[in-house]
């Protein structure tokens, strides 16, 4: 290995953590969005039915998903650009 030079081997880990229910939600947001975490198990099943809950919460927000859910399934689609910069 020439001077200067570091290589760094990754060993993936798995950790195991028990956390009281009351910080539970504050800890996956947390970890949900680090981008070299994936959550298995009853996390991930959490993650995407908390998030499904919170978008069908709201009567009108629930309408407005599951019609453009409906158009969806007709074929209906439209196609939007996103800007470059926010």
């Amino acid at each position: 290995m020439k001077p200067g030079y570091l290589i760094r081997t990754f060993i993936p880990m798995k950790i195991t953590l028990e956390i009281p229910d009351n910080r539970a939600d504050f800890l996956l947001e947390l970890l949900r969005s680090l981008p070299f975490v994936k959550l298995r198990g009853q996390a991930a099943k959490a993650a995407a039915q908390d998030e499904t809950a919170y978008l069908l919460s709201s009567p009108a927000n629930a309408e407005r998903l599951y019609a453009a859910l409906e158009r969806d399934r007709r074929g209906q689609r439209q196609v939007h650009e996103l800007p470059d910069t926010i």
